[in-house]
Order: C-alpha cells, then sequence, then structure tokens
C-alpha cells in the first residue's frame, strides 16, 4: 500500500510538468496563431495517460484508505477535516480536473480550425492545472498534508 501511494505522491509532479507545459504550449499557439501540430496532440495524450494512471492508483488508495477502512460508516466523514478532505474534496476534485483533461485532447482530435483547438485545449488544461495545485495535499496544508518529496517504505 505505501507503494501505491509513493507512486502516486510522485506522479503528481509528471501530471503538474504536462498540464503546464500543455497549457503553455496552447497559450502561444493560440496567441501566436499557430498551427496546431502533432507534437501539441502528444503533449495532451502524455497528460492524459499521466491523469488516467493516477486515477487508477488514486482509485486503489481510495478503496483501501477510505471505503475498506470504514470512513463512511461511522457518518462523521463530513465533520472531520481530514476524512472530508480525502472522501470528499481530493477525490472529487481530482476527478473533475481529469474529467478535462479528457475533454481537452478530445478536442485535439476534432476537425476544428486550429484556434478553436488550442484555446480549447488551453482552458480545459488550466482550469484542470489550477485544480491540481489546489487539491493535491501539499506538506503546508494544515492537518491534511503530506510531504512534498514522499519517502518510499521497504
Amino acid at each position: 500500500m505505501q507503494n501505491i501511494l509513493f507512486l502516486h505522491s510522485i506522479l503528481r509532479y509528471f501530471i503538474l510538468l504536462f498540464a503546464m507545459v500543455v497549457a503553455i504550449q496552447s497559450l502561444v499557439g493560440m496567441m501566436g496563431k499557430r498551427k496546431f501540430k502533432s507534437v501539441n496532440k502528444q503533449l495532451a495524450l502524455a497528460l492524459l495517460i499521466f491523469c488516467d494512471l493516477q486515477l487508477v492508483l488514486g482509485g486503489v488508495l481510495y478503496y483501501q484508505k477510505v471505503i475498506a477502512a470504514g470512513m463512511f460508516s461511522a457518518g462523521n466523514v463530513m465533520k472531520d477535516v481530514y476524512s472530508r478532505f480525502y472522501a470528499v474534496e481530493h477525490s472529487l476534485s481530482m476527478v473533475i480536473a481529469i474529467v478535462l483533461v479528457h475533454v481537452g485532447y478530445t478536442v485535439t482530435k476534432k476537425n476544428i480550425d486550429d484556434d478553436r483547438k488550442f484555446k480549447r485545449l488551453f482552458w480545459c488544461s488550466f482550469i484542470a492545472l489550477g485544480i491540481f495545485v489546489a487539491m493535491i495535499p501539499w506538506q503546508s496544508k494544515q492537518v491534511v498534508g503530506r510531504p512534498n518529496i514522499p519517502h518510499m517504505t521497504p
């Protein structure tokens, strides 16, 4: 279980990096009236793949740490800051952000003009990036924070 949490924690940096790259390259493409190239689509696909892998790992963690642990059975999940964050806020917001990444990637496959592709991809990746940054349990977050650089346990 600790190894899955470690991978989940490390993968967030790849997602943040690719979300920034996709948002920036989309903004540059949109502002510069550039042609939408295959590299733009490939970067969006890489972000999508990392997000989907993160969702699978997060689903395993959610099952183990929330459902199997009986976090909902006590009925106090919304009263406890820690439980509410992981059981509801973090999980739901990350799923919404990943849906936005999927919507952004879907736009890259459509037969629309390049400016609209860049604009939609930008907004989807930018909003998803904002959600990712806001809802990651950074070390500085009180009660729910985790180490920014996770340690793998044997």
